[in-house]
């Protein structure tokens, strides 16, 4: 069975999403020299959360997460890296095994690895998607509108994704939510229903906004 290294974050990563990630401790510099010694240099990456953990998990995380692969590293003077990771199919969280990594006057650390498996997002009837993407990307110009910087909605447009599985990443990536928010719509069954989702979120967020007319 085929394993990736686990890294928890303070960060939900949906597919196509680009995220710089700097790594500190002893433990996922392993990770990193791990990913790095195969042929696709990857990794999950998985939310931190406040509830129990699970799974014999180092600190609390969500049951779901995102395969990630490694654009580019750079190691610096200290020992660390910094990276360039990129989305992938977002990705169960059972462990499959734990390696102790020697840190640093703090004994031993666990790195934890999880299989590598995508678990990708149902797709739905074409026309099902569609709908359910024109609706919340008509949410989506109206939450820019009201609050994003003046000229947001021109960068909007230009560098909107044309599938729908990078559409509702987008949108996710940029909606301002709290992190429990967007794994809610990470976790979603269908790609339809993480469209509904978001759109209900900004929906509630933009009824609550002040009207600028008033």
């Amino acid at each position: 069975m085929a394993e990736v290294p686990l890294f928890p974050l303070e960060v939900v990563v949906f597919p196509g999403m680009t995220v710089p990630v700097h790594v500190f401790e002893e433990r996922y510099k392993r990770l990193v020299r791990v990913a790095l010694e195969r042929e696709r240099k990857r990794f999950a990456v998985v939310l931190v959360t406040h509830n129990a953990p699970i799974r014999d998990t180092p600190v609390p995380v969500a049951e779901m997460g995102a395969l990630v692969d490694i654009l580019s590293v750079e190691e610096n003077r200290d020992g660390s890296f910094d990276l360039l990771v990129h989305g992938q199919e977002r990705c169960g969280v059972a462990v499959l095994r734990r390696e102790d990594v020697e840190e640093p006057g703090d004994g031993h650390r666990p790195l934890f690895f999880v299989e590598d498996e995508p678990a990708p997002v149902q797709r739905d009837d074409p026309n099902q998607e569609r709908v359910a993407a024109w609706d919340a990307l008509d949410a989506f110009r109206r939450y820019a509108r009201a609050f994003f910087a003046e000229g947001a909605l021109e960068q909007i447009e230009a560098n909107l994704p044309e599938d729908p599985l990078y559409q509702a990443s987008f949108i996710c990536a940029n909606m301002r939510v709290p992190l429990a928010s967007r794994q809610v719509l990470l976790e979603a069954r269908s790609l339809s229903e993480r469209f509904e989702l978001a759109r209900k979120m900004m929906d509630e967020q933009l009824s609550a906004a002040p009207d600028p007319s008033a």
